[in-house]
């Protein structure tokens, strides 16, 4: 029977450990990184983005073969008034040129059935009509260089461009989302710690106002002084508790994990110092990498790009066509059978000019004011990326001289508390003053670690800016 307590004791030693190795520790980029790789409404940008490289493909059939045919049936009078019966079937295959010509080929077969007899002496009836032809049309002015097809393909491409960078910048917004929730935790953690810290010195201060009290070297005042001390800290803790519970199911949420799934945030306090000297480096790095201005970019592509369709809709027409082909002619002409071939073909120079031009003209002007709009919008974003990359920097160094301010106050306060510990033993400093004192440790203490905090968290919203977070 004396075992059993052994065996649970045991077993209660094992389970500690594996609990204690349950705590989970992440670093902010872990957590973003399993954030992004977790997070829904990312996998609907993914879609867009398959979405936008359909067009692609869209766009390059268009210079595709085209393959056509017709067949048919009809019964009229020839033009000499007697009924005829005609049959017909053709085929054609054409393509448009990347370059802006266009080649087809034909192929049709008529026959010609004249109830009345033959037309006139020598022709077939019924006749048999076989066309085989090959066509090439040259633009030079509209059309030269086929615009439309090379200039969708920039849209479609840069469709893709855009929809990438719509991606990455929900990225970064759901990033910078993550960036507060971890540094707001960890600053939750930090609190604890803290808290924690003051409740053990308020008990060794109960302990030993206690042990006084018995000796009747301390009077019921400084024991309830003492007590009240521990109670307030206490409440401060557990409000704290419920805090960080609160946080702790938001960072769990993030990275798909249960709610209860236990987090321990962890994050290096030093950090590579900087000067404004930094501040052309971040903003290139910030230019070369901001989404908002790959999007940009790439809408001021399409916007060229539609310039240049417009450019080519305004021009006149003026195309050359060459035809080459096989004519064949047979059938009974009721005195003998005919099989005739010959070659035939031409060439034409076409010409076509839109009279009223207005609305190629307002069409291109709208383009090109879309293009004029992009880029100044681009100007206002490269505006406040650099006031936001130099605002940073300034508040980053102004932040490591305050961290080291309130590190000699830590200092400081360290120092005035352990001699007002050494004070108080000898019975030569109130207790309201030694309670005084704790407090504005753990007040220094807490301040030291909200500047390093807000610290971090300004150099992580500077690495988000550069593209550097993610590295």
């Amino acid at each position: 029977m004396n075992r059993i307590p052994l065996y649970l004791l045991a077993v209660c030693l094992l389970i500690l450990p594996v609990s204690l190795l349950a705590v989970e520790e992440l670093t902010l980029v872990q957590l973003v990184r399993r954030t992004l790789d977790n997070y829904p409404d990312l996998k609907l940008a993914d879609l867009d983005v398959e979405h936008a490289r359909q067009e692609l493909p869209q766009v390059e059939s268009q210079t595709g073969f085209v393959l056509g045919g017709k067949s048919g049936y009809s019964r009229d009078l020839s033009f000499i008034g007697t009924p005829s019966d005609n049959f017909t079937l053709s085929g054609e295959l054409n393509r448009i040129l990347e370059t802006g010509e266009r080649i087809g080929f034909s192929t049709s077969y008529r026959r010609e059935d004249n109830s009345g007899g033959s037309f006139f002496p020598g022709y077939p009836n019924p006749a048999n009509n076989i066309n085989i032809d090959m066509n090439y049309r040259k633009p030079f002015w509209r059309g030269n260089g086929n615009p439309e097809f090379n200039q969708g393909l920039i849209i479609a491409r840069t469709q893709v461009d855009i929809a990438q960078a719509n991606r990455r910048e929900q990225q970064e917004q759901l990033s910078l989302q993550v960036i507060d929730l971890f540094y707001s935790a960890l600053f939750t953690q930090y609190r604890i710690a803290n808290s924690q810290r003051a409740i053990d010195r308020a008990r060794r201060l109960e302990k030993f106002i206690d042990k006084k009290t018995d000796l009747g070297l301390a009077e019921e005042k400084d024991r309830l002084q003492s007590k009240a001390r521990i109670r307030a800290e206490q409440a401060s803790y557990n409000s704290l508790q419920l805090t960080w519970k609160q946080q702790l199911i938001a960072l769990n949420r993030l990275i798909g994990e249960p709610w209860n799934n236990e987090i321990s945030l962890h994050s290096p306090l030093e950090k590579p110092s900087l000067s404004a000297a930094d501040i052309d480096g971040f903003f290139t790095e910030a230019d070369a990498w901001s989404p908002v201005l790959s999007r940009e970019r790439g809408r001021l592509d399409i916007a060229q790009a539609v310039i240049e369709r417009q450019r080519n809709a305004r021009k006149d027409t003026l195309d050359l066509v060459v035809s080459a082909g096989v004519r064949n002619l047979a059938g009974d002409t009721g005195r003998g059978s005919v099989n005739k071939s010959d070659w035939a073909g031409g060439i034409n120079i076409e010409y076509q000019r839109e009279l009223d031009r207005r609305g190629f003209d307002a069409a291109l002007y709208q383009a090109q004011l879309e293009r004029d709009r992009v880029l100044q919008e681009m100007k206002n974003v490269r505006y406040q990326l650099r006031y936001q990359i130099s605002s940073l920097v300034a508040e980053i160094m102004e932040n490591r001289k305050t961290v080291e301010s309130y590190q000699q106050r830590l200092a400081s306060e360290t120092a005035k508390y352990r001699e007002s510990e050494r004070l108080y033993q000898t019975a030569r400093l109130e207790t309201n003053l030694l309670i005084q004192h704790e407090a504005e440790l753990q007040a220094a203490e807490l301040a030291l670690q909200q500047q390093r905090v807000e610290l971090l968290k300004r150099y992580a919203n500077l690495a988000l800016l550069r593209g550097k977070l993610y590295q």
